[in-house]
């Protein structure tokens, strides 16, 4: 008979939600008998998905194994719907854009008269909250639901405010000219949460190095500055050319920079390319476009370096992209592998070679020569400037030894003798501070679309807020808190040590979007990554606010500086808000209880951001006791190899995963598939697997409801039994060091190897069913925090009064646990498959079987290897030859050893006893007789050693 998981689902949800078992309150804080996780909350323009499936399913597991281990746990999720993509949403759908309506009503499943009404920003958030709730709810998760709120609710955003004001007070928010990734559409900046493409493009700064040249205007010589861009300022000194694309379009235009509120300074006349121009518009400065010139015009002319004062010349080069930098750029070939290939290539049109008299070396690197770039290039035999990949690689090479192990030389002037990676930002500070040198920012990546599907650009926005996240002494703080942190995997720990020192001042507020306006300048609201960095305290406090109807205007900052930090008296604060004393004591007394976060769990996108702006705001806010202590980071979900999209597929809704499948499956399955840090690739038919294994468990649980586990006495046990009681014992171990460490695979694992076990116990003649009910009320406890409606039926099944989730997670009792039994039986298995493969090699059908075990020295070889186990062969032979009485088997020994160490060695069993143990099996397998250690046939015996039988068939 089928199990329909669905069924059974929404009893349990039922009864849960009816008994409130997942409310949890503060206790005692100074008995933190805790436990705080928490997740990235969704953001809701679109409905949960299978992505939300993986990275919210992982820490719910774990929240119900530490409930299970006698925690009170805070488990709960808030809604993310600040900033501008639902505002973006509704604005399609209120013009009926085709593709939004073809993606929400296919992939998103909502039916066309519904969705055509969700054309508020309001509508999209009640909907979407409502189908959020729905989808966690039918995948059985353990929240306490007072505590939910969005971040659009007006008494978070007083929370919000109070952080800002904080935040201020502390001088970690200024206001001044920033650049920022920017929607000329949308007017405003974006974040990552904004951008359909491009969500991890940064901001680069490039050095713009002014190299003087002359243009003819109104038939005058004018002096004229010609810029280019580079990441690489240090080689300036060595540049032999300049590039410029004959097809382009270059503009002469005289340039001011805003230096202040409506004050310019003149720059020059300048020569950049259109792209360039519009480039420098949205940067800061103003350009009086003069004329329109062609890149040809400039073939053949020369510039000047401000540098060195060498007269440069411009080549042409199609291969210049005009809308990257400049327009031109600066050629540097003793060091650039691609300004090497394309000025030999030019020469050679020109009927001329390049010598190494053309080039400019300026860095002494080891293991080259004069001019690595010429060096790596022939090396690796690169012929053309087609063969983009060697010469991606070439160049990678370079720029990276030049970087970490390189030297200036003579031909840099002052700064010979410099390590190269301390000399670029030397350099970049002395061309700024001479005026050869300006910054001009481009994106790390060439696609960056807001979600209203225009490409965004880099603007220096003026009176813009942001974040100085780039404060040294601020990174500090970061960088201890991130030692103190336990992170998993722990190769993050380096990662987010990474992320700090990169870290720059963001852009925290717009002029449009859902969310908070900034408490000191209401014109401009608060972005959706900057309100989202400590909102976990915010769970602490929010099933007061939202169970007593708390209102806005009463939550005063005040009120957070009590509840968070202790001040202030708390009279005089209940006064003026309006609270009850005893709500602002329980208010602190759950923060204090559940503060610090223990685990905050999400996918690895949010690592560059929302993590460690985590990070920064609790250092910058709590005292040290308050800083979070662990982060775990999943890997991302593909389906069926293909990458999840919310416009384009394929989704797998959350509430379809429950409904096809029933919420156990697709929790165990999603948690199971792949290791934590690796990507999880859906696959269907694996899908239908997990519900066949767990459909099986269920029939072996229904079978054994007429028995009871209590009168189990081990010395009445067979040595099967005792084997899977070891296995028991062994599984309940790694169960809990693996929930306890987010390792949920191997739990999966150990399941289907429960399968496995029960299947050899009844090969081998197991039939227990009081140890079986033992075995099977124990795995529904361990499979409690995955699969928790299949267990609460399978608890109710065997009679029990209460809840599964509620019920104390197994204790492994290391005196059943004995790793010989398991030797033993994986001894009998893999003797029984040497004898099948004998069989079949030989083809007859034997009538007896003798098998031999080893001699007696031979187990007094392996008791030796065991003692020594650090030992090498060598090590090992001399030592066993130091015993007279295994000396005299010479030769032997050294071969046993050798044999022993191939084989991996193991402790010595009782083999000859767990052969006669399993004999009746081995003669049902080959259904004839099996004679032990009998007559010596053929002399085999001899043949034995430790862990592999001598076989003989008749």
């Amino acid at each position: 008979m089928t199990v329909d998981f669905v069924k059974i689902s929404e009893k349990w949800q039922k009864r849960w939600e009816k008994d409130k078992i997942f409310q949890v309150d503060g206790g005692d804080p100074e008995d933190k008998n805790k436990f705080f996780i928490t997740a990235a909350f969704p953001y809701l323009n679109g409905v949960l998905h299978a992505g939300h499936l993986r990275t919210f399913t992982i820490p719910e597991v774990v929240a119900r194994y530490q409930r299970m281990k006698g925690k009170r746990v805070l488990w709960t999720m808030g809604y993310h719907v600040s900033g501008t993509p639902i505002l973006g949403l509704a604005e399609l759908i209120r013009k009926r854009d085709k593709r939004t309506l073809k993606a929400y009503s296919e992939l998103h499943k909502i039916p066309m008269e519904v969705l055509l009404k969700l054309d508020t920003p309001e509508a999209i958030v009640e909907y979407f909250s409502e189908r959020a709730t729905r989808a966690f709810k039918k995948m059985g998760f353990s929240f306490d639901w007072r505590r939910n709120f969005t971040t659009d609710d007006e008494t978070f955003k007083k929370f919000v405010e109070w952080q800002f004001l904080r935040l201020k007070e502390k001088g970690y928010i200024r206001r001044g000219s920033h650049p920022v990734r920017y929607c000329p559409s949308c007017d405003n900046p974006v974040e990552d949460h904004d951008l359909l493409e491009g969500e991890d493009a940064t901001l680069v700064e490039y050095i713009l190095i002014k190299f003087k040249g002359k243009i003819e205007l109104d038939g005058r010589e004018e002096e004229c500055i010609v810029p280019m861009a580079t990441l690489r300022p240090e080689t300036v000194f060595g540049v032999v050319n300049a590039w410029v694309n004959p097809e382009g379009k270059y503009v002469v235009a005289k340039v001011y920079m805003e230096v202040e509120e409506g004050k310019l300074e003149y720059r020059g006349i300048w020569i950049v390319s259109e792209e360039a121009a519009e480039k420098l518009r949205n940067q800061g400065r103003v350009l009086e476009v003069i004329k329109e010139i062609k890149g040809e015009e400039l073939v053949g002319k020369t510039v000047i370096n401000p540098v060195n004062n060498r007269e440069v010349p411009i080549y042409p080069a199609k291969f210049v992209d005009t809308s990257i930098g400049t327009g031109f750029v600066m050629s540097v070939p003793a060091h650039a592998p691609y300004d090497y290939v394309a000025l030999r290539d030019y020469y050679r049109s020109m009927g001329r070679e390049l010598k190494e008299e053309d080039l400019i070396p300026l860095i002494k690197l080891e293991n080259y020569g004069k001019y690595p770039a010429k060096e790596i290039v022939e090396r690796m035999g690169i012929k053309s400037q087609e063969e983009r990949e060697k010469l991606e690689e070439a160049t990678s090479k370079i720029y990276r030894e030049e970087y970490h192990k390189g030297v200036l030389n003579e031909n840099c002037g002052e700064y010979s003798g410099m390590p190269v990676k301390e000399a670029k930002e030397i350099i970049t500070r002395d061309l700024l501070e001479r005026g050869i040198g300006e910054i001009l920012y481009e994106f790390s990546e060439p696609n960056v679309i807001c979600r209203c599907g225009t490409r965004c650009i880099v603007k220096l926005v003026k009176g813009q807020w942001f974040i100085t996240y780039s404060d040294k002494e601020w990174k500090k703080l970061a960088h201890r808190c991130v030692d103190m942190m336990e992170f998993i995997p722990e190769s993050l720990r380096k990662e987010f040590h990474n992320k700090i020192d990169w870290m720059k001042d963001k852009a925290c507020a717009r002029r449009r979007g859902l969310g908070t306006r900034l408490p000191f300048d209401r014109e401009w609201v608060i972005e959706s990554l900057s309100d989202s960095t400590i909102y976990m305290a915010y769970y602490t406090i929010a099933k007061t606010i939202n169970m007593h109807n708390i209102r806005e205007e009463q939550l005063l900052p005040q009120l957070f500086d009590y509840i968070f930090y202790g001040e202030g008296d708390i009279e005089e604060i209940s006064k003026i808000t309006e609270i009850p004393r005893e709500l602002i004591e329980e208010m602190r007394r759950e923060f204090l209880y559940f503060y610090p976060l223990d685990w905050r769990c999400s996918a690895k996108d949010l690592i560059s951001n929302h993590l460690t702006f985590m990070i920064f705001n609790h250092v910058a806010l709590f005292p040290e006791e308050f800083w979070p202590r662990g982060i775990v980071v999943n890997g991302y979900v593909t389906i069926e190899g293909r990458k999840l999209s919310k416009s384009k597929g394929p989704l797998l809704p959350m509430e379809e995963v429950a409904e096809m499948y029933g919420p156990d499956v697709g929790r165990f399955y999603i948690t199971t598939c792949a290791e934590l840090p690796h990507d999880a690739d859906i696959k269907f038919r694996e899908m239908k697997r997990v519900r066949d294994n767990l459909e099986r468990f269920y029939h072996f649980a229904q079978g054994l409801t007429d028995v009871s586990p209590e009168d189990i006495n081990y010395e009445d046990l067979s040595v099967i039994d005792r084997w899977l009681l070891h296995r028991l014992h062994k599984a309940i171990k790694l169960a809990d060091e693996s929930y306890s460490t987010f390792q949920l695979r191997r739990v999966g694992i150990l399941f289907y190897q429960l399968i496995n076990d029960l299947k050899w116990y009844r090969r081998r003649g197991g039939d227990n069913r009081e140890l079986l009910r033992l075995v099977a009320e124990t795995w529904v406890k361990i499979l409690a925090p995955m699969t928790p409606h299949l267990c609460e039926e399978i608890w109710e099944l065997f009679g029990k009064k209460s809840y599964i989730s509620l019920e104390t997670f197994p204790v492994a009792e290391e005196k059943y646990i004995d790793d010989t039994l398991e030797l033993g039986e994986e001894f009998l298995a893999s003797t029984i498959e040497d004898i099948r493969r004998i069989v079949e090699i030989a083809k007859i059908k034997p009538k007896k079987i003798y098998l031999y075990t080893a001699d007696p020295w031979k187990y007094q070889v392996l008791k030796i290897m065991n003692e020594n186990r650090d030992r090498s062969i060598k090590e090992l032979i001399s030592i066993v030859m130091k015993d007279p009485e295994l000396r005299r088997y010479g030769k032997e020994v050294v071969k046993l050893i050798r044999e022993l160490m191939e084989m991996g060695v193991k402790p010595v069993i009782d083999e000859e006893k767990i052969l006669r143990d399993g004999k009746s099996l081995i003669e049902r397998e080959f259904g004839c007789e099996v004679i032990i250690n009998g007559e010596d046939k053929g002399n085999k015996k001899r043949q034995a050693i430790p862990y592999r039988v001598a076989i003989y068939l008749e």
